[in-house]
Formats: C-alpha cells, sequence, structure tokens
C-alpha cells in the first residue's frame, strides 16, 4: 500500500558553503516502497541511476532485490537458502544485507551468513549464482568498490572474532581473498570502525566508529554512599585517506547530548556526506559539510535512516521506520547538486548548479 506523497518544506540558512543554491528550499520526501506486510531497507541506486537494490523479507527471508528507482515491478536477486549450517553447529537463519553496487553496474556486493559467519559476496545484477570474496575468522561486514573498481573496502573482526571492539577496515582485491592476496588492514583501534564509503574521487573514505574523544561520565547506582561512575562514548563519522593515515572526526563536535551518527554517504561533488543521527531514539537525517565540519538536520519526524546520495546527487534514498516496527523505502529529491562527470583516471569530478 502506497502511502500519500507530501512534500516538507525546510527554511533553512545554509551558512555551510553547501551545494544548495538558496538559503530557502523545498525539498520532497516521497515513499517509494511502501508495503507494510514486508520489511524493506538499505536502499543503494546504481551508478546509472535506473536501479535500487535493496534487503527484503517479501519472499519469507531476508533476500537482496532489485527494482525500477521509477517504481515499477521488482526482481529478486539473491537466493540465499534460508538457513545455513557450520559442521558441527546448529543451523541458523540466514541473514542476507547491505547490497553495494559495482562502478560498472553489472554486479553488487553483499553480505550472507550463507557459510555460517557474515562473509563478503559478489552476484551478477543479471543474476546468477554468487561468489564468496572474503576468506577470514570473524565477521565480515559493509563491503563497498572504490570507485575505480580495483579495490573493496569493508570491516572484519578477524584479528579479534569474538570482541565487540574487534572491528577495523580492510582493503582487498576485487578477486577476493578466496582467489587473491588477503585483504590490507587500514584501521588499527579499538573504536569498533565500520560502514566504510569511498568518496567520488577515490582519495577518502569515510566511516563510523566509536568516539573517545568526547566520553562522558554519568551516575549510576544507588544513593551517595553506592554511587559508581560509568563511562559511554558515541559513534561518529570520520574519514581517513585512502592508503591510510589518521582519521579525522567529522561529525559530534560539540555534541555532547548523547547522540550517535551512522551510516555515511558522500555527496558525487565530495563536499558534503549525509549521515543518520539518532538523539535520545529519535532517528533523522543529516548532512555535514566536510570542510566547515558544520552539519544540519534534513529530516524532523524521528524515523528516517540509512540515507545513500543518488549518483547524481540530486536525491537520497533512505529507510523510513513507521509505527516502529515497519521497515519502507523513501526518496527525498529536489536538490541542485549537479551531475559529476568521469574523468580519464575513471575518478569522479562535479560541478555545483547555479540555480
Amino acid at each position: 500500500m502506497m502511502r500519500s506523497r507530501f512534500t516538507t518544506l525546510f527554511g533553512l540558512t545554509l551558512a555551510l558553503g553547501l551545494a544548495w543554491a538558496s538559503p530557502s528550499f523545498a525539498t520532497k520526501f516521497s515513499p517509494l516502497l511502501a508495503d507494510p506486510k514486508f520489511r524493506e531497507t538499505d536502499p543503494v541506486p546504481s551508478p546509472d541511476g535506473k536501479w535500487l537494490a535493496f534487503q527484503s523479507n517479501r519472499s519469507g527471508s531476508s533476500q537482496i532485490w532489485i527494482m525500477s528507482t521509477q517504481g515499477g515491478q521488482l526482481r529478486q536477486l539473491t537466493a540465499e537458502p534460508e538457513s545455513s549450517q557450520v559442521a558441527g553447529q546448529p543451523k541458523i537463519a540466514t541473514r542476507v544485507m547491505t547490497p553495494n553496487w559495482a562502478p560498472d553496474g553489472k554486479s553488487l556486493l553483499y553480505i550472507s551468513t550463507r557459510s555460517g559467519p557474515y562473509n563478503v559476496y559478489s552476484i551478477p545484477f543479471e543474476g546468477g549464482e554468487a561468489k564468496r570474496l572474503s576468506n577470514a575468522a570473524g565477521s565480515q561486514r559493509f563491503a563497498v568498490y572504490s570507485p575505480d573498481g580495483a579495490k573493496i573496502c569493508f570491516g572484519s573482526s578477524r584479528l579479534q572474532p569474538t570482541s565487540i571492539y574487534g572491528f577495523n577496515l580492510y582493503v582487498m582485491d576485487p578477486k577476493g581473498e578466496v582467489e587473491g592476496p588477503p585483504a590490507r588492514q587500514l584501521t588499527f583501534s579499538g573504536a569498533s570502525p565500520g560502514h566504510p564509503v569511498w568518496s567520488y574521487d577515490g582519495k577518502w573514505i569515510a566511516f563510523v566508529a566509536k568516539d573517545f574523544d568526547t566520553t562522558r561520565t554519568v551516575n549510576v547506582g544507588g544513593g551517595m554512599q553506592t554511587k559508581q561512575s560509568a563511562m559511554f562514548s558515541q559513534f561518529r563519522i570520520f574519514k581517513i585517506a585512502a592508503g591510510g593515515g589518521p582519521a579525522i572526526k567529522l561529525t559530534g563536535l560539540g555534541v555532547g547530548d548523547g547522540s550517535e551518527d551512522t551510516w555515511p554517504s558522500w555527496s558525487p561533488n565530495g563536499k558534503q556526506i549525509a549521515f543518520g543521527r539518532n538523539a535520545g531514539g529519535k532517528q533523522s537525517l543529516w548532512i555535514v559539510d566536510v570542510t566547515t565540519k558544520k552539519a544540519f538536520m534534513l529530516t524532523d519526524d524521528g524515523n528516517c535512516m540509512k540515507p545513500t546520495f543518488s549518483y547524481d546527487g540530486t536525491a537520497i534514498y533512505y529507510t523510513k521506520l513507521i509505527d516502529g516496527k515497519d521497515e519502507d523505502i523513501w526518496v527525498a529529491n529536489d536538490f541542485t547538486v549537479a551531475p559529476p562527470t568521469r574523468s580519464k583516471s575513471t575518478a569522479h569530478k562535479s560541478t555545483v548548479s547555479k540555480k
């Protein structure tokens, strides 16, 4: 059942050097896939803008599906078994999640537990047999291609499989670790980095990690005689040079409200990153200027998450939570970022509309 289309007007003063031309603009928020019988999430548009890959349970189990960005008929891409098993262990329900397109649009990466733990797989856009790429202990998550298709960045807990802080970012050959060399470790921390995404010029990788620099102390327990302190840290958005180096924090500057930031997505011109922020259980979409590190809220109804910019920068696809349980796919558009162009080195460039 498609919910009604509506338009929300944000009068915003964008003293951020952002790509929008006017300090007051109208952004349209529209349901693209909204059926209360199913959970659809993790929308990712194809490089040519024609298709949307997403995760859905409409076949009875978690799978990757494809649909036109204009709406219409859906096509199931993956057909993972409903349960998987590692030798000597009981069967578990298979989970399939986080699709991401190859730059040429001919295949997609995704994460599956078909072999037991979470691993990275690749599957042709036209369908066919999936190919396992990662080959290590622990969980592998959030795999994404570099803009030129020469590398894949992903999160892995291979060095500390049982630790919740054991994740780090790795980079591997597109052939994968099964057929190619082992992945190269990119981050070295206990901050549990994840959700990597490359900038369109291939120079940077944005990601989510625990921000221990803004750890806050709160009182827990009973009265004065039993009072204790507990330490908390929040997830924030960082960026790191694709070749390695120090991480640079982009969000959460001066924010001490306990909010957490997730799911970064670069704009095609490389100047902004869209992300989700959870503050007190209220989830909203935000955009941060990469240079000034100033951010503003794009949605304010408290149920929006997992944003992804379209390839031309004119739309943001995202997941909207309805009634606390129904996940639908929505799109925000009417931005004025001009389409990017490819240079001879296959890196992406873009210009900003003067309108």
